[in-house]
């Protein structure tokens, strides 16, 4: 039941870092030979992976390295999970001790950041291993040989509303004094909005004809704003809240970027600047109007 309430907890405010302590474990009863799998210290991470390990009887050594609480895939892309960060494990660890073999099993999703050519220059041998853990097994009996579909990343609905789930909890925290101070009056619509715009930007933007993720999540303010326009009926007062409605949409839009695989490489900073100083501008002439 407490490992239940960490995951919702841990789910719903995924974007924030979970540490777990660093640490070298045996998990059933490794020998000499047995492999070496490496993962960082993401909490969720850790104590899943342990579960599966021991459930399915595989003997083996785990290295979680310190990646100040970040999981795998970000902690690669921001730079803290890399192979230097692996080696001073195994050197604290003397990890070289308690195997003969020199290869290490690497999570698939660290590749943007752990590089094989600087663990081979230290005598170690990396190898990805499958996209999921729950791979790992038949990748071992395959003799470390990865099928198509253990290469393959899913992004099921599943994962994708956790993902919104978490995504409108960050943004109602950011959220919460402009809606405090612009919309107090609305402020349960606004917040239902939040997390309107957030959920869809990730069940439902695959469907949304463009690249680029601030402008899916403008494109999801149509619908609000046609409501608006229908029943409305005070010019001033409707100009506001569609203003409200296109800012809210265009920062969750934008932000979207650190919560999505499509994201990665998009930068929209300026892009939306210029719509946030537009916004600004059309809510302040409302006042004189």
């Amino acid at each position: 039941m407490k490992d239940f309430f960490k995951d919702v907890y841990q789910t719903l405010f995924r974007f924030a870092r979970f540490p777990c302590e660093p640490e070298t474990v045996a998990i059933g009863h490794p020998d000499k030979s047995s492999p070496v799998l490496v993962t960082c210290n993401f909490d969720y991470t850790v104590r899943h992976l342990k579960k599966y390990l021991e459930k399915e009887r595989i003997d083996c050594f785990l290295l979680v390295v310190n990646t100040e609480g970040t999981n795998v895939w970000c902690a690669a892309a921001e730079g803290i999970f890399t192979a230097e960060k692996i080696l001073a494990h195994i050197k604290v660890y003397r990890v070289g001790e308690r195997v003969d073999r020199t290869r290490l099993i690497l999570p698939q999703l660290s590749v943007a950041g752990v590089k094989r050519k600087e663990l081979e220059n230290h005598g170690w041998e990396g190898v990805y291993g499958p996209v999921y853990f729950t791979d790992l097994k038949e990748f071992l009996d395959n003799g470390m040989r990865k099928t198509r579909d253990m290469q393959a990343l899913e992004y099921g609905y599943w994962e994708r509303f956790k993902m919104g789930i978490s995504h409108a909890v960050f943004c109602s925290l950011i959220c919460a004094i402009p809606i405090l101070v612009f919309a107090s009056e609305r402020w349960v619509e606004a917040v239902l909005l939040v997390w309107f715009f957030a959920l869809c930007m990730q069940l439902i933007e695959h469907f949304i004809p463009f690249t680029r993720l601030l402008y899916k999540g403008l494109a999801l303010a149509l619908p609000i704003l046609a409501l608006i326009f229908i029943f409305v009926r005070d010019p001033v007062a409707g100009l506001q809240a569609a203003v409200g409605v296109v800012a809210l949409s265009a920062y969750i839009g934008y932000d979207a970027q650190g919560h999505s695989h499509l994201g990665q490489n998009q930068r929209s900073g300026k892009l939306f600047g210029g719509i946030a100083v537009f916004l600004v501008l059309v809510y302040g002439g409302t006042f004189l109007l």
